[in-house]
């Protein structure tokens, strides 16, 4: 199973690079050209920004000593990014261990950092990490994301049960009847299917939840998705609840 999230020719790796040395750039790239990897390459922390708001990466690799903004400033705002709020990111500097940065870089959201120079089998270990791990955190939010599915699959069918049942119920018993019925067994009637509609808006909700990368990791917030229910004038149209 752990194979199955490490880069390959078929699948792989999407890694977003930023150093705002051209030059640079460019050797990284001709030492990856034959590596399972896809490079967005970037020179400066405003456009590694742009990416990030684009598309998610699995990986980032961001020197720190950029022009302008910092690399540590920059992993903060896209820690601030849906897309890529949780990809593993790696700092890169040519200062030695012990400065200041690693520490802020961490706590910025950095996972890991590469000290230049450095060779280009650890460059290739680090990078095989940052898909392997992003990969592994995309696997365990869809196994949550299918939990939470089937959960909500028994509540809600429960839920549609009982309007349902009575609303069948009250209609064989209205075809039954001789007149006409009476604007008080409409009403309870219309009860009926209101409430089936208030579950369907909250099945749609937590499937909007459950469906999309939600910020800051959370997968499912059952007690935000159904707090007080449905507005009744948000089932009706507008023109309809305008009468009413």
């Amino acid at each position: 199973m752990l194979d199955s999230y490490i880069p390959t020719q078929g699948n792989p790796g999407h890694i977003l690079v930023v150093d705002d040395l051209p030059g640079n750039l460019k050797v990284l790239s001709m030492e990856l050209k034959r590596q399972p990897f896809i490079l967005t390459l970037a020179q400066s922390a405003e456009e590694a920004i742009e990416h990030c708001k684009e598309r998610s990466f699995e990986g980032i690799l961001m020197d720190v000593s950029l022009t302008g903004m910092d690399g540590i400033e920059a992993c903060r705002q896209i820690r601030e990014l849906p897309l890529n709020d949780r990809t593993p990111l790696i700092f890169l500097s040519a200062v030695r261990v012990g400065q200041d940065w690693i520490s802020e870089g961490i706590e910025a959201g950095g996972i890991d950092y590469l000290i230049k120079p450095y060779t280009f089998s650890e460059l290739l270990a680090k990078l095989r990490m940052l898909v392997r791990l992003r990969r592994q955190d995309q696997a365990a939010l869809a196994g949550e994301r299918h939990r939470a599915l089937l959960e909500i699959a028994g509540g809600t069918a429960h839920e549609l049960a009982q309007p349902l049942a009575a609303a069948q119920i009250l209609l064989d018993h209205l075809i039954k009847l001789p007149e006409p019925p009476s604007p008080q067994q409409l009403m309870t009637l219309r009860e009926c299917f209101y409430s089936t509609v208030r579950v369907l808006a909250q099945i749609q909700r937590l499937h909007t939840y459950i469906t999309k990368p939600y910020a800051k990791g959370r997968i499912l917030d059952l007690a935000l998705s159904s707090q007080g229910g449905c507005l009744m004038k948000d089932l009706v149209p507008e023109d309809t609840a305008a009468k009413e």
